[in-house]
């Protein structure tokens, strides 16, 4: 019979098609299940969905063109991500964490950039 292990190991594995992606806005609610859902966006002005050029008499494009545009913002769906309650919890309570921390470094930052000034009178 194999021993009790009073430890446990965890393996992470990162798929090879992983990115990192940046986010600057989320969209998102509840579903009829009771499970959060959340799209991460990036968002950024349009580029244009057409640009149509006169052509001059070496049929080459001249540099004024007609736009054709697709809003005036684009938000773009980076992922989505859904969890149920237990885990909104779990992750709330992890950004507290890194919150926290992030605020105590920057405290410190500004007492040793306080400290390190001189006064000339």
């Amino acid at each position: 019979m194999a021993e009790k292990s009073d430890k446990i190991t965890f393996k992470y594995v990162c798929p090879s098609d992983l990115r990192d992606l940046y986010v600057n806005g989320l969209w998102g609610g509840i579903t009829r299940k009771d499970e959060f859902y959340i799209h991460f966006y990036s968002e950024r002005g349009p580029i244009p969905k057409t640009a149509t050029h006169k052509l001059n008499d070496r049929d080459l494009p001249e540099k004024e063109a007609t736009l054709e545009m697709g809003g005036d913002v684009v938000r773009q769906v980076q992922c989505t991500i859904m969890m149920d309650a237990d885990m909104a919890v779990a992750l709330r309570g992890w950004l507290d964490n890194r919150i926290d921390f992030m605020n105590a470094r920057k405290q410190e930052q500004a007492v040793s950039v306080h400290q390190g000034t001189t006064t000339v009178q």
